[in-house]
């Protein structure tokens, strides 16, 4: 009797641990829906005091570090994450942002590589390899990711506006046109860019 006390006792005790632990969770990921950063991190830190062997808490926190531009902090706990849980696909991308943030661009690729192993029709991984190669001015490469992002998925607006400016650089201005329109039609303004590919495409007028 007095073993199945003390089981009792440490399941219950358990349980109310882990409804301690999830409760602190959703505030935690609330406040990060909510931009409120400071709050997400001071939450998911007690999650991690509770269990530091949930990956979750470690994804969540790094990218609240992430949106308040503390890089290092966001990759120490990404990292963290990933060595949890290897299968965390959200954690391999932020990861990936984190390092191409940081100009780590190469790192980013590896990242990024992994995530498209994982899930090969994932268009935003095939965007953001895209950048990364772009970036470490590999314009073969970059281009060949963004026509495989927009493949993908044929409404990611962002992936036309990777390839129409190295399309643009390489002097590819018909298709480079063809495809700042395609971006204008289905992003509009909403990513802030629209001022910027109406001056790209006058320069390219400009031109013929």
């Amino acid at each position: 009797m007095k073993k199945i006390l003390i089981i009792l006792i440490i399941f219950f005790g358990f349980v109310s641990v882990h409804a301690q632990q999830q409760s602190i969770l959703q505030t935690a990921y609330n406040a990060l829906k909510s931009k409120n950063y400071d709050v997400s991190i001071q939450n998911y830190t007690k999650a991690i005091e509770i269990n530091d062997h949930y990956a979750p808490s470690y994804y969540g926190r790094g990218l609240a570090y992430y949106y308040t531009g503390s890089y290092r902090q966001a990759l120490l706990d990404l990292t963290k994450a990933i060595e949890l849980d290897n299968t965390m696909k959200d954690a391999y991308f932020a990861r990936a942002l984190c390092n191409t943030q940081t100009s780590d661009y190469n790192r980013a690729i590896e990242d990024l590589t992994k995530l498209i192993q994982m899930n090969p029709n994932d268009a935003a991984a095939y965007y953001a390899r895209g950048n990364a190669y772009y970036y470490l001015e590999n314009d073969l490469f970059a281009m060949q990711d963004y026509s495989k992002s927009i493949e993908n998925d044929p409404s990611y607006g962002k992936a036309y506006y990777g390839r129409a400016v190295v399309r643009k650089y390489l002097k590819q201005y018909d298709s480079a046109l063809k495809d700042f329109d395609q971006y204008l039609e289905l992003n509009g303004n909403s990513d802030g860019l629209q001022e910027e590919v109406n001056r790209l495409i006058e320069e390219i007028l400009a031109q013929n």
